[in-house]
């Protein structure tokens, strides 16, 4: 069976060859800058014949970019190929780049030369993303539902773990984002969210695709180059995350008598990845006249509700209605019993069944998958607190998980503990966000020394997180302390730190 969005690109290139697909803003140097429909097609096609030439069906293949148009090409030919595609942060330390490879058994990598210097010692192949290809000699390769999507997500109660989703899940959410946005041919979006996450390869990448739409790429969030795409009229959609909405109003020019900034053109404005406070709602609106909307999605299920700004009957601590096809209910968090769902109005877990959902996690053993703990009669338990009114609207009050926000970033709180804990002068350690704002937190660290007369030096316990974390991950805040508050069966009481 082939992929609708594979096919669905190749109608826009037959149709609509010259439109433009993915616009690189704030490009640097004699690198393209623009790929229309046509060239997107050709490219991914050309990579795709490449991939199918040069390696067995079915293997794994790591990206490794930044938001620039390699990325893109490399995504849709890998898809193309019917191969599965394991989009990873360009700012991943080398050691969990080898890690993501190994747990992977990724075969091949197309990435910056970086990430090409760290995985050729382990014999993972490199490929060359072509953008400007010759016309292609032999017909289109319809990718099959072989084709995957691995992410990673944050964890939850344990290690972050590798999401499977299927080609499928890829084209049921591609239509769900096009359809529940809105998107047409005459859109813009302003792609700001690193596409190697699922809110940036949904929202950023293949929902736009799917409806043919511009895709205006920053290569990362830069107040002034989003504020002159705003300000311009050059952009009609905007994806981005609450800490993004935060730093855009007080940084804006004051344009009208009323203090406030007119943003032409644009139509759609919304909020994923964390919790929406309402003063940052506010303040937006008050400075831009524009409404924030909000959409909700997992890694492990992808985008599954969309709230529309633009609806009469707005609430913006909603994260709206679930999209096609999705089913959502709130049950007690302790029971999670789905055949006794809370009354509206109640809070409780939320529980998801999407046909976006993934088909399973990764096991490092093996290739193949295995179903998630918190997967039961279809439905994916989200470990967030939520209450649904009687139209069915859904609003997260809370998170049950382990994993905070930093800068727009997942951060599983056990796994920069493990870290700090594999550094010989620490014996015990727990790591907690510290509200730096309403949208804006930091980590820190609360240290036990294994020798209570020496100290650890703050200095060198980050150099020893640097080789094994991402930056955004490593706390910015270290203090020695005798003990940690646990419970009587020796669990950390995070809530008493």
């Amino acid at each position: 069976m082939a992929l609708e969005l594979i096919r669905r690109l190749s109608e826009h290139a037959r149709d609509r060859p010259s439109a433009s697909a993915f616009e690189l803003v704030d490009s640097a140097g004699p690198s393209p800058t623009v790929l229309s429909y046509k060239q997107l097609h050709r490219a991914s096609q050309a990579l795709a014949s490449r991939i199918r030439r040069e390696l067995p069906p079915g293997r794994v293949i790591l990206l490794c970019y930044p938001n620039r148009l390699e990325y893109v090409v490399s995504f849709f030919g890998v898809m193309a190929a019917g191969a599965t595609v394991f989009p990873v942060h360009p700012q991943l330390s080398d050691e969990e780049l080898r890690t993501a490879a190994r747990r992977s058994r990724a075969a091949a990598v197309l990435g910056k030369d970086g990430a090409i210097e760290v995985l050729e010692p382990l014999g993972i192949v490199r490929l060359e993303c072509p953008l400007d290809v010759a016309p292609a000699t032999e017909p289109d390769l319809d990718a099959s539902d072989t084709a995957c999507l691995l992410l990673q997500s944050s964890g939850t109660t344990g290690d972050p773990k590798i999401v499977q989703r299927s080609g499928l899940s890829v084209d049921a959410v591609a239509r769900n984002v096009a359809c529940s946005v809105g998107l047409t041919t005459n859109d813009r979006v302003l792609g700001v969210v690193p596409l190697c996450h699922s809110y940036g390869v949904e929202n950023g990448l293949v929902g736009p695709v799917h409806a043919g739409a511009c895709v205006r790429l920053c290569r990362q969030f830069d107040t002034g180059v989003v504020l002159s795409e705003l300000t311009s009229g050059r952009a009609s959609v905007f994806p981005g995350v609450p800490s993004m909405f935060e730093m855009l109003a007080p940084t804006a020019p004051t344009a009208d008598t009323d203090g406030s900034v007119d943003l032409p053109n644009l139509r759609s404005v919304y909020s994923a990845g964390a919790f929406l406070p309402e003063s940052v709602f506010r303040s937006f609106l008050k400075r831009f006249g524009v409404r924030i909307g909000q959409l909700f999605g997992m890694t492990e299920v992808g985008s599954v509700t969309f709230h529309d700004a633009n609806a009469d009957d707005h609430d913006p601590g909603s994260v709206g209605l679930p999209m096609e096809g999705v089913r959502a209910m709130i049950v007690d968090s302790e029971r999670r019993c789905l055949e006794e769902p809370l009354e509206p109005g109640a809070e409780g877990e939320l529980a998801i069944s999407a046909p976006s959902m993934l088909t399973g996690y990764l096991r490092e053993e093996d290739d193949e998958c295995e179903p998630p703990s918190m997967l039961c009669d279809g439905y994916f338990f989200s470990g967030d607190l939520a209450k649904m009114d009687k139209r069915g609207r859904i609003t997260i009050t809370g998170r049950l998980k382990l994993v905070v926000d930093i800068g727009g970033m997942k951060v599983n709180l056990l796994e920069v503990e493990e870290a700090l804990k594999s550094h010989a002068a620490v014996d015990d350690c727990v790591a907690v966000p510290v509200p730096v704002s309403e949208t804006v937190s930091r980590l820190k660290a609360y240290v036990i020394p294994t020798d209570p007369a020496c100290e650890p030096d703050p200095a060198e316990l980050r150099h020893h997180l640097r080789t094994r974390l991402s930056a955004h991950k490593i706390p910015r805040v270290f203090e020695v302390c005798d003990c940690l508050p646990r419970s009587p069966t020796g669990k950390i009481l995070r809530h008493r730190i």
